[in-house]
């Protein structure tokens, strides 16, 4: 028997989670149609080539720290899942989303639209460079106000019908992640365990030397001072290339799988 570690269907932790609900009795399909049916589809809906880089979504660099999530997405006996769409949605470094529903009223970044998607290559491997999200206050069904730790949601959908995942993405050693009702709602620490994505320091970039500043600051005493002129050559630079990486690999189905939203 496989375990299941996903949250109940409705979940009072998420106001959204009523819209999942099935309201109707269930439809019952032959038991090997979701393995004849193909997908994804995709249609004109073309990938770019930046499409995985929301760091470059405007006219300069948006605000905050630069992160690198990479990952694998394997089935159930641990088989790369390739050409699988990976798809991610998240607020910006002060917590905003990009969304109309979004009443928060935390400033929005002009260079960041806070989502983005890629391909599987043929190892399974998926990589974004983005942002690390701000964590917000959120207001749950029961009228309860909590914080939510830094996430980035994620929708992958694989080789056929039946295995789309939407889940949730948190960081290694965030604090709030023990108050965050949302991971808290897998019923189980090893469920949650499996939405924590690990850093990744073999694959971070760190790099003290970026591109020449070309505004001036105002010091203590209140002087105007220019930036001074440099001659290294992190001056040359069109921008610093710094990120902390970190590793999310995701399971779709079977006894290690990563658990729904």
């Amino acid at each position: 028997m496989i375990e299941s570690f996903d949250p109940p269907l409705a979940d009072s932790n998420s106001s959204v989670s009523t819209l999942r609900v099935p309201l109707a009795a269930p439809v019952h399909l032959d038991k090997e149609w979701f393995h004849h049916l193909p997908g994804p589809a995709f249609g004109q809906l073309k990938l770019g080539a930046f499409d995985n880089d929301l760091t470059v979504q405007g006219v300069s660099e948006p605000i905050g720290t630069r992160v690198v999530v990479h990952g694998t997405v394997t089935d159930s006996g641990g088989i790369p899942v390739k050409n699988a769409l990976v798809e991610i949605w998240q607020a910006n470094a002060a917590g905003g989303y990009r969304d109309s529903m979004d009443v928060s009223g935390f400033p929005l970044d002009a260079n960041f639209h806070g989502a983005g998607r890629c391909l599987t290559d043929n190892r399974g491997r998926y990589r974004f460079l983005t942002i690390r999200p701000g964590p917000y206050p959120a207001m749950f069904k029961d009228g309860a106000r909590a914080w939510r730790a830094s996430h980035i949601h994620f929708s992958v959908l694989g080789a056929g019908c039946s295995s789309r995942l939407v889940t949730q993405m948190y960081f290694e050693g965030d604090p709030l992640i023990r108050m965050d009702r949302m991971i808290n709602a897998v019923p189980d620490r090893r469920g949650q365990e499996r939405l924590i994505a690990m850093l990744d320091e073999e694959n971070s970039i760190a790099e003290s030397f970026g591109p020449q500043r070309t505004l001036a600051t105002v010091d203590g005493s209140g002087a105007v001072i220019p930036p001074p002129e440099r001659t290294d050559p992190g001056a040359l630079l069109t921008r610093n290339p710094s990120a902390l990486a970190y590793r999310f690999d995701i399971v779709l189905r079977g006894s290690a799988a990563t658990p729904f939203e």
